[in-house]
């Protein structure tokens, strides 16, 4: 048997074989009994080793489990110790209960977190309208979990933490900023204000300033700031709303100084002298033609070009003597003189103006005086020169009805049509209505008569006047002359219906009203040939006709139906004016309610060669309502 010997310390040893291939046991070898036996170092005995592993592994992974098995155990409803919020301990106690502490504690926040002042405005936003979210239960749940959530590892590191130092959760709020931002926008038009500049009127040539006022612009984002770093405080808050000062390009410095200027230039009346005629204008009428405006920052006082234009417009009406030609009459196909032409004279009205405005600009303590540049005109047509002019036949002619009118307005209509018969037409010329009738005065055999001024019709020279303006611009239309300057009257007059439409018959938008001075009937003579305006009235009929001789060129004029819209019934208020040159309790109408609408006539040209033209003439009626006279005297 092999010699397997005991040694109690090692356990049994296995000799080596001493040939090739390893430890074979062989009793009866002789190496074997020769060999003297060697020292081992004993072997440890392992399974005191792997009994020490198993303990420290049941310690590191099952104890673990076990702490937290008892946590939950322990605390299966409470918050776990060591667990505060901003501050204050809520370890050991009900999620319900600390819920209920910090909704009391925090409910004045809740309900006004912050009061937006601006001087003597205030603004208590909601935490939404803010944009802001404050959950308070949220943060409960947030402590509940601490220690609870999460893998081992992390579990194991909280309750770690809360054993040795504590943990201190924060009350966290989101802040929507775009919507702080919209909040702040919605209540920027209570605050924002631009800034006024300085202002300065001259009416009736009375200098008056305004001062300026500095504007306010609201600070968004400065105040959005500021309400997020107030509502941090967890406690009703005031906040100033941030602005910003902003100046007005015109200062009150830039007012005194433009009202200097504006004084001087008003001080004294302007004399214009036209030969052996002086026209005053008053400094209420030169402050008509001044403006006030601000040009780089500054006020500048200055004349108002298109006001004097219009002015300087009213002085020629007045001054000039209309044509000097000899008047005609056109019968039996031939024309004849029936009043021999007259010198006459012509205000330059371009050089009239320039002159003006350099006036008006200089500053004098007495009257400033200006002599007015005028032509002279001289009759070029005589007898010799008549078949020359083209005048050989009707081109066209208006007409309009005054059936019913008063006695002033006939005289008026008679005044006027006298003043455009046999007038002349040159070539190219642009003819003015105004300019031919001249001043509406007693001495041209006006009289004082109803007209429309403003709203309502009042006495005036020359009421009716527009019959004859109506009459000439119809004349004018179907001659188909280029119309530069036309007037619609504005409200609705029955009268001016009838022969309205010319050879489409009666209707309404073909009407010319004038105001002296304001509103001129204006066209141009384009036919190449001299034009003869002729006047007649048929008393019987109480129908007034104006006819263009010449050469009627080779064009067709006809108009489309008046298309009729917007259609406005008349106020059913009636208007009371006072008038204290009435006696008290004295009531007269003056106008009868009209409805309002508006008018569109195309009247349409085909010229030789069948081109067409298209030209569109518009008419406003407004509507009018009764209007009475009260006496106040």
């Amino acid at each position: 048997m092999p010699d397997h010997r005991y040694y109690p310390e090692y356990g049994p040893i296995y000799r080596r074989r001493a040939a090739k291939g390893g430890f074979t046991p062989h009793e009866n070898s002789p190496a074997t009994e020769t060999r003297r036996p060697r020292s081992r170092r004993p072997l440890r005995r392992r399974s005191h080793g792997w009994m020490w592993l198993a303990l420290a592994l049941f310690v590191l992974i099952i104890g673990p489990v076990g702490v937290i098995y008892a946590v939950d155990l322990i605390y299966p409803n409470t918050i776990l110790p060591g667990i505060s919020l901003n501050g204050e301990p809520i370890g050991g106690r009900n999620r319900t209960e600390v819920i209920i502490a910090l909704r009391q504690r925090y409910r004045a926040f809740e309900q006004q977190p912050v009061t937006l002042t601006f001087r003597d405005y205030a603004w208590q936003p909601s935490l939404t309208e803010l944009g802001v979210t404050f959950d308070l239960e949220r943060v409960v749940n947030s402590a509940f979990a601490l220690g609870r959530s999460g893998d081992l590892f992390t579990r194991i590191r909280d309750l770690w933490i809360l054993w040795q130092e504590g943990i201190d959760l924060p009350l966290r709020m989101s802040v929507d900023l775009s919507q702080t931002q919209r909040y702040l926008l919605g209540i920027a038009p209570q605050i924002e204000q631009l800034p006024a500049d300085a202002v300065l009127s001259l009416a009736d040539a009375r200098v008056i300033g305004q001062p300026s006022q500095p504007g306010t612009q609201l600070l968004i984002d400065a105040t959005a700031n500021d309400v997020l770093l107030a509502i941090q405080q967890l406690r009703p808050q005031t906040v100033a709303v941030r602005t910003r000062q902003l100046d007005p390009q015109i200062d009150d410095t830039d007012l005194v100084i433009a009202q200097q200027i504006a004084v001087n230039l008003l001080r004294s009346p302007l004399e214009l002298v036209v030969e052996d005629q002086t026209i005053v204008w008053s400094p209420e009428r030169i402050a008509e033609l001044l403006q006030v405006t601000p040009v780089d920052g500054q006020l500048t006082v200055q004349v108002n070009q298109d006001r004097l234009n219009r002015a300087v417009e009213g002085l020629a009406q007045s001054i000039d003597t209309g044509t000097a030609e000899p008047r005609l009459r056109f019968s039996d196909g031939r024309v004849r003189i029936v009043a021999e032409g007259q010198p006459g004279r012509r205000l330059r009205q371009a050089d009239a103006a320039t002159a003006i405005a350099d006036l008006l600009m200089q500053p004098s303590p007495i009257t400033r005086t200006l002599v007015l540049p005028i032509d002279r005109i001289e009759p070029q047509i005589t007898a010799a020169t008549l078949d020359s002019l083209g005048i050989v036949e009707l081109v066209a002619e208006g007409r309009s009805s005054f059936a019913g009118s008063a006695p002033y307005r006939i005289t008026n209509i008679r005044a006027g049509a006298a003043r455009m018969n046999g007038v002349l037409i040159a070539p190219g010329e642009e003819f003015s209505f105004n300019r031919q009738l001249g001043e509406v005065n007693a001495e041209n055999g006006f009289v004082e008569g109803y007209a429309i001024i403003g709203n309502r019709t009042q006495l005036e020279w020359g009421g009716g006047v527009c019959q004859v303006s109506t009459t000439v611009f119809r004349a004018a239309f179907w001659a188909g002359l280029p119309i530069t300057e036309r007037h619609a009257h504005s409200f609705y007059i029955s009268w001016y219906d009838r022969f309205g439409l010319g050879p489409n018959g009666d209707g309404q938008g073909l009407d010319a009203a004038i105001f002296t001075g304001v509103q001129d009937l204006k066209f141009v003579n384009d036919t190449g040939y001299w034009l003869l305006m002729q006047t007649s009235i048929d008393e019987q009929a109480q129908v007034l006709v104006v006819q263009l001789y010449g050469t009627r060129p080779k064009r067709e004029v006809r108009i489309e139906e008046p298309i009729i819209s917007n259609e406005v019934r008349a106020p059913s208020e009636p208007v009371y004016v006072d008038d204290p040159s009435l006696p008290r309790g004295t009531i007269r109408q003056t106008d009868v309610a009209r409805n309002g609408r508006d008018i569109s006539i195309y009247r349409i040209i085909t010229d030789a060669n069948g081109q067409e033209r298209r030209e569109l003439f518009f008419t406003r009626f407004r509507p009018w309502p009764n209007i009475f006279v009260r006496g106040t005297g």
